[in-house]
C-alpha cells in the first residue's frame, strides 16, 4: 500500500490528512507536538475569557475517525529527495534518542512557523 507522509499538523497539515480520508493509502502525519495550537486566541486564554481547551485540540481526536491516519508525535529532523525518505528523531529512553527513517511515496511538508 502506499504511504503519504505530512510533516507537520497545523491547519495545511490536517487539512491535507483530512482530505485524504477515503483515499487508498497509508497517512501518517508527523508533528513535535501533540496538540493543534489555535496561537491568535492565546491572549484571550491569558486573560481568562477562554480555556485552554477551547484554542488547543489534540491531533488524534481531531484524526480519530479516519482509519488510514496514524499520529506520529517525534521531533522532525530532515527530509532528502534522493532517496525519498523523511528522518525523524524520537527521544527514547537513551539520551541520545533515537533516529529512524519513513519511507514515503509521496510527502507533505506542512511545517508551520513559529513566534517569536
Amino acid at each position: 500500500m502506499k504511504r503519504i507522509v505530512i510533516i507537520g499538523a497545523g491547519f495545511a497539515g490536517l487539512a491535507a490528512a483530512k482530505a485524504l480520508k477515503h483515499a487508498d493509502t497509508d497517512v501518517v502525519v508527523i508533528d513535535g507536538a501533540n496538540h493543534n495550537l489555535f496561537q491568535p486566541l492565546l491572549y484571550q486564554v491569558a486573560t481568562t475569557v477562554l480555556s485552554p481547551a477551547q484554542i488547543a485540540s489534540p491531533i488524534r481526536g481531531l484524526l480519530k475517525n479516519q482509519r488510514n491516519t496514524s499520529v506520529r508525535v517525534p521531533s522532525f529532523d530532515s527530509a532528502n529527495n534522493a532517496p525519498r525518505t523523511s528522518t525523524i528523531w524520537s527521544a527514547g529512553v537513551s539520551s541520545s534518542g533515537t533516529r529512524y527513517s519513513v519511507g514515503p511515496r509521496a510527502s507533505s511538508l506542512a511545517p508551520g512557523t513559529s513566534s517569536s
